[in-house]
C-alpha cells in the first residue's frame, strides 16, 4: 500500500478496488517508467562527457566506450528491436480484442 498510495499517487479509495493483478500491471508500468527516467539521465550525462572529451580524444571514440552501462550489454546480449516488440504488442493486443469480441466495437467507433 505504501508503493501504491505514497510512491505511486493512487489515492487510497482506488488502490483498495484493485485486484492484486490490476495493481501488479500497474506497479509494472509503473517501475519500467521509473527506469526509462533514470536511463534516459545517465544517457544524457553521457552523451554531454562524450562531447566534453571529445576534443581531446583519440579517433574511435564514442558515447558507449566512453561510459559504457549495463543495459549496454543487455542490448546487445537480446538483440531486440524496439520496432519488432512494438509490432509484436499489437498483435497480442488484437489477438485479446479478437478473443474478447471487442475488435468489432472498435471497428465501428473509428469509421
Amino acid at each position: 500500500m505504501g508503493i501504491a498510495v505514497g510512491d505511486i499517487g493512487l489515492p487510497y479509495s482506488d488502490f483498495c478496488m484493485f485486484t492484486p493483478e490490476e495493481f501488479g500491471s500497474i506497479y509494472k508500468a509503473y517501475t519500467e517508467r521509473q527506469e526509462t527516467q533514470y536511463r534516459t539521465q545517465w544517457e544524457c550525462m553521457r552523451t554531454l562527457a562524450f562531447f566534453t572529451v571529445q576534443p581531446y580524444a583519440k579517433k574511435g571514440l564514442t558515447p558507449h566506450k566512453l561510459l559504457p552501462f549495463p543495459w549496454d550489454m543487455e542490448v546487445q546480449q537480446t538483440g531486440r528491436n524496439e520496432h519488432h516488440d512494438k509490432k509484436e504488442a499489437l498483435r497480442r493486443f488484437e489477438d485479446v480484442l479478437k478473443r474478447t469480441g471487442k475488435s468489432k466495437q472498435l471497428r465501428t467507433t473509428k469509421g
